[in-house]
């Protein structure tokens, strides 16, 4: 990316309390992601979560289904957005796997004759 592309993002300085800087490195590292996207991701997700739960992945999915990428940057933020809703929707699914065998087990427990 040129310094002419980086200048046309917003940006904004922040000032960290004591451990929060490590905290967030540590946990982009672990989502293998930059500081910067871990940032935005929690961002996104505090504020897109306020308005309603999947207003962000509705939003996501929607620029993947639109989005057209011809720029190497397009293409950059396309791959996010997909590696983004992959995460998303496998989490779900994870959760309510959770969900569907615990609703299973209280079912079988139902089902068992009492001795």
């Amino acid at each position: 990316m040129t310094d002419k592309q980086v200048k046309d993002y917003d940006k904004f300085n922040l000032r960290f309390p004591d451990g929060m800087r490590d905290a967030i490195a540590d946990r982009a590292k672990r989502n293998s992601r930059s500081m910067n996207s871990e940032i935005i991701k929690i961002l996104g997700e505090a504020l897109y979560l306020e308005e309603k739960p999947d207003a962000w992945l509705e939003r996501l999915m929607s620029y993947i289904e639109e989005k057209d990428p011809s720029s190497d940057d397009d293409r950059e933020l396309f791959a996010h957005a997909i590696s983004e809703a992959l995460k998303e929707v496998t989490m779900r699914i994870g959760k309510e796997n959770d969900r569907l065998i615990a609703i299973a087990n209280a079912q079988f427990k139902f089902q068992k004759k009492p001795t």
